[in-house]
């Protein structure tokens, strides 16, 4: 389902937005809506990492925010080398859960 958003763009960037769309052979609606997915899926991210990098949520749900794999989110972590949040605590309680499942 879509919804109707507007909003006032610069002159420059209604004509970069023009000439993208000309060049990708698509419409500017579906030019700026893969644009927009795009930089929301890495603002995600970004405002996960920060969150989980000032110790405010865990790895899992830092991976929750960003609406990405937990690998996936680990790697990107390690690649900005932002320490793992995991401590003997941590370790208790998934071996708790781990217990419990079986």
């Amino acid at each position: 389902m879509y919804k109707n958003v507007g909003t006032r763009l610069p002159e420059d960037i209604v004509k970069d937005l023009e000439y993208v769309a000309e060049e990708e052979k698509v419409d500017k609606s579906r030019l700026l809506r893969n644009l927009i997915a795009v930089a929301i899926k890495q603002r995600l991210i970004e405002l996960a990492l920060d969150k989980y990098s000032k110790r405010e949520v865990s790895i899992g749900r830092g991976a929750e925010l960003a609406q990405i794999p937990l690998a996936d989110f680990m790697v990107i972590a390690s690649k900005r080398k932002i320490p793992i949040n995991y401590s003997l605590e941590d370790l208790e309680e998934d071996f708790k859960a781990v217990m419990k499942a079986k």
